[in-house]
């Protein structure tokens, strides 16, 4: 059995690499890394050359992606050979298309809600599957006294496009969406945007466009997803806001601009750290590592939650229905479910130290023995029906 592993060098590539060449004989695992032109995974010659020139050489029977890629699904239906994706974004990189209904994808999504979803409107082939993390190469690196910091958060801001989705619309329209923002800025377990974005709305908003002649197609989950990451935007500016008028916080992140420095002048902000090497020593490091996920994974365990536990490090996190179905709350981790509490929580665990180092401990044991990547490829091989 020959595997090909293919991407853009994904944050989960090499994990996913090294699981299998344990799991399999170390050269009949491949690896090919490809750049997609204008990131366009749908039309792409030269992969598309490249991925058929490369199964056919290497008599490759499985190809496996960290992300959806039509063209390579179309590549591997035409050579009847099986498809395997593990998306790491949530919501999938891609919109539906027809290339996710080949019968030889097998398409793993961490988000149950999303799974529900594509499941809902007919495609098949999508399955529901965890990310993993792995402890054995967190365990090699040591803390730093450069990050020993109180509170400690890594990642982006996120940049919405919603006020260019704004601009030119009717005063209704605009309140309208105004409104959908303010709704979900108040309920914080649960992401009910979808169930207001109605198809009469996406039809006006583009007959507006039209007559403005603004050459925009809007669809709904474009809306959906501006409208997650301007929320988003709210909540880590506004916790990382709280936070530092209380406490030692660090926000580590790129493209950061005058006014987010200014709402955060109790903040001490840093330029990104390296995903492999630097980023798990600030989890090491730090007394509390914050998660703050995008609204729009609304019921999935992000990959910066299993990373921080895997480095043996305390996470105070969002609630996510498949966190606390995974993890127990003040026993693997400390969960939030509003502003408040996750101020309370950070006020108590940086006065109890034993306790944070308890909570650090059992979260690491928990992803230790439940979240390894070998374990999930063999459950995603099962499905596939791929002898291990």
């Amino acid at each position: 059995m020959n595997f090909l592993v293919s991407g853009q060098g994904s944050y989960t590539h090499k994990d996913i690499v090294s699981a299998l060449r344990k799991l399999f004989d170390i050269d009949s695992v491949k690896e090919l890394i490809y750049v997609f032109k204008d990131d366009n995974m749908y039309e792409d010659t030269e992969y598309e050359e490249l991925l058929a020139r490369t199964i056919k050489k290497l008599g490759i029977d499985v190809v496996i992606t960290t992300n959806f890629y039509p063209v390579a699904a179309r590549v591997c239906n035409d050579n009847s050979i099986k498809y395997l994706t593990w998306s790491y974004d949530t919501p999938i990189n891609v919109l539906p298309c027809d290339e996710m209904k080949y019968e030889t994808n097998y398409i793993f999504l961490f988000d149950k809600s999303e799974v529900k979803h594509f499941k809902e409107m007919g495609y098949g082939r999508v399955y529901h599957m965890t990310l993993a993390v792995n402890t054995d190469k967190y365990q090699q690196l040591i803390p730093d006294d450069r990050y020993k910091n109180d509170i400690a958060f890594l990642g982006k801001l996120y940049r919405s496009k919603l006020p260019i989705i704004k601009d030119g619309l009717s005063k209704e329209m605009v309140q309208y969406i105004d409104g959908l923002v303010a709704l979900q800025n108040n309920i914080y377990d649960k992401y009910v945007v979808n169930d207001y974005i109605t198809d009469s709305i996406i039809s006006e908003i583009n007959r507006q466009y039209e007559v403005i002649g603004r050459k925009i197609h809007l669809n709904k989950s474009q809306l959906s997803y501006s409208i997650a990451e301007f929320v988003t935007y709210t909540d880590r500016i506004t916790l990382l806001q709280l936070l530092g008028k209380r406490h030692d916080t660090h926000l580590y992140t790129y493209d950061i601009g005058d006014t987010e420095t200014a709402f955060l002048k109790d903040v001490t902000i840093h330029g990104p750290l390296d995903y492999q090497t630097q980023m798990p020593v600030l989890f090491k490091s730090a007394k509390i590592n914050l998660n703050c996920s995008l609204r729009a994974a609304q019921s999935a365990i992000p990959l910066r939650a299993l990373d921080v536990m895997g480095c043996g490090a305390f996470l105070l996190s969002n609630s996510q229905p498949e966190l606390e179905e995974w993890f127990t709350d003040g026993k693997d981790l400390a969960l939030f479910h509003s502003y408040e509490e996750a101020l309370d929580k950070a006020d108590y665990y940086l006065q109890h130290d034993d306790e944070r180092k308890r909570i650090a401990i059992s979260g690491f044991e928990n992803v230790k023995k439940n979240f390894r990547y070998d374990m999930k490829l063999k459950q995603m091989f099962s499905i596939a029906d791929i002898a291990i």
